[in-house]
């Protein structure tokens, strides 16, 4: 299978933690996985499950601040300020399952940045490595 490249429209959304209370823990993110999950879904058409092991490439475009008065320099500013990095690709790597790919133990590559755009999206590239 070829890479593939999927888009999810809206501010790269970090994996926040299960919340404990009053004797049960539950998904604070429920509906916010749900409409990416939704998304995804959308995009990959029915195609077959990825079979390990693949390559991801994540870049999170994230938003320009709106009290950053001068534009960017280039298209690339690097964005350095929270969410964390490692909690963006653990929320990918988390809708996905299911959905991209049976379990997501079948990754044996990430690459993945965060940069300054004007359009927030997450895009997602898979390929199989070892593709004949």
């Amino acid at each position: 299978m070829e890479a593939i490249t999927y888009i999810i429209p809206g501010d790269p959304i970090p994996l926040a933690r299960a919340r404990y209370g009053n004797r049960r823990v539950w998904d604070s993110q429920k509906e916010v996985k749900l409409i990416s999950t939704i998304s995804l879904v959308q995009q990959h058409n029915d195609n077959p499950f990825f079979e390990g092991p693949i390559h991801m490439d994540l870049i999170f475009y994230i938003e320009l601040p709106h009290n950053r008065r001068k534009p960017f320099k280039n298209q690339f500013d690097y964005h350095y300020y929270k969410p964390d990095l490692d909690n963006l690709i653990k929320y990918v790597a988390d809708i996905a399952n299911g959905i991209l790919y049976y379990d997501d133990c079948i990754i044996s590559a990430i690459t993945a940045k965060k940069i300054y755009d004007y359009e927030p999206r997450t895009q997602i590239t898979v390929r199989e490595l070892n593709a004949p």
